[in-house]
């Protein structure tokens, strides 16, 4: 039971509970959460009840002239019970939110370079919802339309769309040229620049020198491509350092968002700086190339009694050489690294041939001394001493 002064209350909580709703709706919309729906479907299921119990008052006969409105209560009890569960999800919501994990915003992402990574990485930002741009001095249209990418042959053009991120997926040789003949003023002042090349502390220079401060830097190198990632990406590298990001929350959420592709994808995610990347990338990628192309030299090639550990070699051969040569020059011109294992690996084979020499001959001289023909390697096994001898001495007149 409700007296005219307690109707006018309750109808004054119904309001600003309606308010509340409003407000909460809006709250949800602004952090990404679309709940118009819902929320719109429930605030009229409650309140119709309501609107239909107003236009049947009726006044009772009891001594205080209270006026009964059925239900009302219950219909007020239930709307403010939902605004505090909207509040409750509200801070749930935005209290859980893990940075990495913020993948409500979908990027659009400018591809320069739409070579053969440029197209591997794109279907995998088309899968999850992005939109993608690309440009390349190849007119790559025709694939571009196929796969869903927005194609641009003049970078003015490209720039125009205004992304939010614009990937280098060039060579290593061509990155600086590149980026010098894309018109950034035509950019938004905050864009993020990233990179996806194989050697870092270069392109982390380039950017720092060619940008301005108010472009943010992303350098990436996924430890993968077309070869070795055609299946998934499960348990595949993905280092990246966050060279310049701007402190404002939607750069940071920004970059996070593009991180996340990755995370989705299922890399091992390594966050590094560029010096200590091309550090460990000198001692392992260039010498996996080197190794690589080494025996593609020798003519490698299978046989009918190949082994398991021969099979690894004809792999390594096959992905290796399956990059092109200008990669591999780069990942020897642009890495300070590089020159130090070269010669490492150079000494290590001196190192392993004076060890071999100094066993065989070794062996073959006590034979010899022995007389026995049973020990005879070869019927020329004098030359051979003789030979190995020679180089020996080589060897050591070197080191």
């Amino acid at each position: 039971m409700f007296s005219l002064s307690s109707i006018q209350s309750n109808n004054i909580q119904s309001q600003s509970s309606s308010s509340l709703l409003f407000i909460h709706h809006n709250q949800h919309h602004h952090y990404g959460f679309h709940h118009s729906t819902i929320s719109t479907r429930f605030h009229h299921r409650l309140l119709s009840p309501l609107r239909a119990q107003n236009s049947d008052l009726t006044t009772s006969t009891n001594n205080n002239n209270y006026i009964s409105v059925p239900g009302l209560d219950d219909n007020l009890t239930r709307l403010d019970k939902f605004s505090k569960s909207l509040s409750l999800l509200n801070i749930e919501e935005n209290t859980s939110l893990n940075p990495l994990l913020c993948s409500n915003n979908k990027l659009k992402i400018a591809i320069i370079g739409f070579g053969n990574f440029g197209q591997f990485i794109a279907k995998s930002f088309i899968k999850q919802g992005h939109i993608v741009l690309a440009h390349s001095r190849t007119d790559y249209s025709l694939i571009a339309q196929s796969l869903d990418v927005h194609f641009f042959q003049d970078p003015n053009d490209l720039c125009e769309q205004h992304p939010d991120i614009i990937l280098f997926c060039t060579s290593i040789n061509s990155l600086e040229k590149v980026i010098h003949s894309l018109p950034i003023q035509k950019l938004k002042r905050n864009t993020l620049f990233v990179d996806v090349l194989s050697v870092k502390e270069f392109p982390r220079n380039i950017f720092l020198q060619s940008l301005p401060q108010e472009f943010d830097i992303l350098c990436t190198h996924p430890m993968f491509g077309p070869t070795s990632g055609k299946d998934n990406w499960k348990g595949l590298p993905f280092m990246y350092d966050k060279v310049r990001i701007g402190q404002e929350e939607s750069r940071i959420k920004r970059v996070n968002n593009f991180i996340n592709i990755f995370v989705k994808e299922g890399c091992r995610m390594v966050e590094m700086s560029c010096s200590e990347h091309d550090k460990y990338a000198a001692g392992s990628q260039f010498i996996t190339h080197t190794i690589g192309r080494m025996l593609q030299k020798l003519g490698t090639q299978t046989t009918p009694i190949n082994t398991k550990g021969y099979e690894s070699l004809l792999n390594l051969m096959e992905n290796t050489t399956s990059d092109s040569f200008d990669l591999y020059c780069g990942l020897f011109m642009y890495n300070n690294n590089s020159m130090e294992v070269l010669e490492r690996l150079d000494a290590a084979l001196d190192s392993l041939k004076r060890e071999l020499f100094g066993q065989v001959l070794e062996k073959l001289e006590k034979r010899v001394e022995k007389g026995s023909r049973l020990a005879l390697p070869t019927p020329n096994f004098s030359k051979k001493i003789e030979k190995l001898q020679v180089e020996r001495k080589e060897l050591e007149a070197l080191s």
